[in-house]
């Protein structure tokens, strides 16, 4: 995740957590931020488009001078969402109902010049001050009580994205699962087409690409010259992706295809014959923009890996010469070829780096916890659960063999039946949602799947979020997986689909809209995976099966958790990690996957798994304040009520000693 700013949430909720073999924007035109899941943004083309750089110069102005609370977030909230265009429609399906303009399309908010312009006078998020600085106008008691709490959070979610906008250049944009590359068609292939202006502008907006890449390439090289190397082992798993990526959509395989065709396919307002242009013209921009903007991408990493990888053979002497013999070909490498065992690749071996992942980590789970607090939280949560699997082992053998043999099975077995059996499921311990949501279950193109996760929600528009896509990745699962439902509790009901619904359901303020709480929905999709398990029926003792099976996602989910930790802050080599699988009695042969994977991404299993105890932390609170009156329906309904927000926040308005 790039944490170069800050605002609109993630427009996908990527599910990168899942290591047993298993998104805000700018914050302000100055930056870019892209995370394990990536906001890219576009826009709609219009006949007489306006200048968005003068809108938004006046929305700012509109935000200085408002007289209240509520005209002040409303200005704040259209300045963020027309930072780009597909910010725009993938926030709002009817922007017109928010009196939003027709703006000039624009691919992205980010721009290497003025960022770097920024970062060099060392100017960091200037509109994030006005609104701090705005903010600090209006006095609390003057405000309602929903007005007093997005008070409060909006000035501690800016703040947290204020002091991470001190680390420019710390982020790596070119990761296999989390760089822009591999994001971008997913994001583009869920670009809404409800007219043929939308039509027009996508295809406009593919114009745009290479100047797009050609930044992000001139951040990565600044990033080099500073001394912020990406790991050879980093760059070669997204080369290794990437070339496989492109030779699909060489070889017919090709998702920006794809997923037009099937979109225009739905515009009534076209004809057949219009249909047929349109798709042609959208082969040729595909063919003429996209594949060389990717294969620029592909010659930039080997250059970097080439590079990189020079200068490790020269500092090491148990490698030969050789510059390039191992840069990856045919989609097959050896990952080890790339890295020093011994040496430590974490973000905190950077100047203030162990700074500024405290800054990263408690800003993407919600958390004001240290990260020491964090690492004590993870250990314990990581030996209760090794204690379960253990006791379990000694006291009933049959239940521990039959969990060994066997992994976790369902009746159900197509995605859509799985949904509608956890729907209603869900009923007796969670509130009812008042009307049950549209959504549509859809495959992850095969030139994408090595590079996606498992399964990912698309968040919906704010205005049509009774409507929502989930895609599943057929590499990691399939019909006849049982993994695929505690995967849709995790992506559906009782999850991010049912939690998003729910929290629109309660008409929130628009600015609330965009503030992205990772540990909270990330947190709260955990906790109901883990959950669903009780859901299922089981031989032998189900009780204990269930809990095994429980106790086997929080040992997965904590062990790379507190990996990431450990060589995120603690400094950890690959033999540290190798060494701490070892000592839980775990065959260390995934060390250097779940390595890689936490080196391109830190923090992004503190959303899950510190989110998670967060929530456990909150309900054990409250259990004890309710005593006998205590009631798993209603611990959900409090928590849901509260919304997206930080777990100091969550805690203080549902317990009453705070």
């Amino acid at each position: 995740m790039c944490h170069l700013p800050l605002f609109i949430k993630n427009i996908v909720s990527f599910d990168n957590h899942s290591h047993k073999t298993r998104k805000k924007s700018s914050w302000l035109s100055l930056l870019i931020i892209l995370c394990c899941t990536l906001l890219i943004t576009l826009g709609i083309i219009f006949i007489h488009p306006t200048q968005s750089h003068s809108y938004r110069a006046n929305l700012l102005e509109d935000m200085e001078k408002a007289k209240t609370f509520n005209d002040f977030t409303e200005s704040l909230f259209l300045y963020e969402v027309t930072s780009d265009s597909v910010t725009t429609a993938y926030t709002l399906k009817n922007p017109d109902n928010y009196n939003i303009p027709s703006l000039e399309p624009k691919l992205t908010s980010f721009s290497y010049e003025e960022y770097l312009k920024n970062s060099n006078k060392k100017e960091k998020d200037a509109t994030t001050q006005l609104a701090l600085h705005c903010l600090s106008r209006y006095n609390q008691k003057n405000l309602s009580k929903e007005e007093r709490f997005t008070h409060t959070l909006l000035t501690d979610y800016l703040q947290s994205s204020l002091s991470l906008s001190q680390y420019p250049f710390y982020e790596s944009l070119l990761g296999s699962t989390s760089g822009v590359q591999a994001n971008l068609p997913v994001t583009l292939g869920e670009y809404p087409l409800r007219t043929e202006e939308d039509v027009n502008t996508y295809l406009h907006l593919l114009t745009q690409i290479p100047s797009y890449f050609e930044d992000i390439i001139s951040y990565e090289a600044k990033r080099n010259e500073l001394g912020y190397k990406t790991p050879a082992f980093v760059t070669a798993t997204a080369l290794e992706s990437t070339t496989a990526m492109v030779t699909g959509f060489q070889n017919g395989d090709n998702s920006f295809i794809e997923t037009f065709n099937e979109r225009i396919s739905q515009v009534k307002s076209l004809s057949k014959e219009e249909i047929c242009k349109y798709k042609e013209r959208n082969q040729t921009h595909v063919e003429k923009y996209v594949i060389p903007s990717y294969k620029q991408i592909i010659h930039h990493l080997e250059n970097s890996l080439a590079s990189n990888h020079t200068t490790s053979t020269e500092s090491s002497q148990t490698k030969d010469n050789s510059t390039n013999e191992n840069i990856p070909h045919n989609n097959t490498f050896n990952l080890l070829s790339y890295m020093e065992e011994d040496t430590p690749y974490g973000i905190c071996s950077l100047p203030e780096g162990k700074d500024y992942y405290t800054h990263l980590a408690q800003y993407t789970t919600g958390s004001g916890k240290s990260v020491d607090t964090m690492i004590s939280m993870t250990d314990q949560a990581l030996s209760n659960a090794l204690g379960t699997v253990l006791n379990t082992a000694l006291t009933n053998q049959e239940a521990y063999f039959y969990y060994c043999e066997h992994p976790l099975e369902s009746y159900y077995h197509s995605p859509e039946a799985i949904l509608e059996s956890l729907s209603l499921m869900i009923r007796e311990d969670y509130p009812l949602l008042k009307k049950q949501p549209n959504y549509q279950i859809k495959y992850v193109p095969d030139s994408l799947a090595s590079s996606l996760s498992p399964a990912f929600y698309m968040i919906p528009a704010i205005d049509d979020y009774k409507n929502n896509t989930i895609y599943i990745n057929p590499l990691f699962t399939n019909e006849e997986n049982g993994n695929l439902f505690p995967t849709l509790a995790h992506e559906g009901f009782p999850g991010h689909l049912y939690q998003t619904v729910y929290f629109n359901e309660s008409n929130p303020s628009d600015i609330r809209q965009i503030l992205d709480y990772l540990g909270y929905v990330e947190g709260w999709a955990t906790y109901v995976e883990i959950n669903s398990l009780e859901f299922l029926d089981y031989p032998l003792e189900g009780e204990v099966l269930c809990k095994l099976y429980q106790a086997d996602i929080i040992i997965n989910l904590a062990l790379c958790a507190r990996i990431d930790m450990g060589v995120n802050y603690e400094g950890w080599t690959l033999n540290d990690t190798r060494d701490f699988f070892e000592k839980q009695g775990f065959n260390s042969y995934y060390a250097q996957d779940v390595y890689a994977y936490v080196v391109e991404t830190p923090a992004n299993y503190l959303s899950y798994f510190i989110g998670y105890l967060e929530i456990m932390d909150i309900k054990d609170a409250y259990q004890r304040q309710e005593l006998d009156n205590y009631s798993e329906k209603e611990f959900h309904k409090r928590f849901l009520d509260v919304g997206p927000a930080d777990f100091e926040t969550v805690k203080k308005y549902m317990l009453k000693d705070n």
